[in-house]
């Protein structure tokens, strides 16, 4: 399923009634030069909270559309574990102390981080010589 009420979470599943809803990041892996800051990991952070939430409080809609009968739907923010992610939100972590949305690091391989890392070094490449 790629859309859920007009909205795409990056992750929707079932497990015992319960609907998960997740988006993924990789944004502030390497936070921010070691500061605790990254505005692409805050900015995800929020766009994330928001759309998951409000999906979270459409559940009667959720189940009409997907005719099932959730008891109650999970919202994660998913991002790599040991990573400077976390540290690079500074106070946004703040966030997750609401217990609406819900940290879900996951453990990734020595391959994907050696990707991650070259997607990065990519990236970095494109945006100076973008900025002559």
């Amino acid at each position: 399923m790629k859309d859920l009420l007009g909205t795409k979470p990056d992750v929707i599943g079932e497990k015992e009634g319960t609907l998960f809803l997740g988006e993924i990041t990789v944004s502030g892996y390497h936070s921010k030069n070691g500061k605790k800051f990254h505005i692409g990991g805050a900015r995800k952070l929020s766009e994330a909270f928001l759309k998951l939430f409000i999906l979270k409080e459409r559940l009667p809609e959720i189940n009409k559309a997907l005719s099932r009968d959730f008891k109650k739907v999970e919202i994660c923010f998913i991002y790599p574990k040991n990573t400077d992610f976390m540290k690079a939100l500074g106070y946004r972590e703040y966030i997750f102390s609401l217990g609406v949305l819900k940290k879900c690091p996951i453990e990734i391989d020595s391959e994907s981080i050696a990707t991650i890392n070259e997607v990065f070094k990519n990236a970095s490449e494109e945006m100076k010589n973008d900025n002559r």
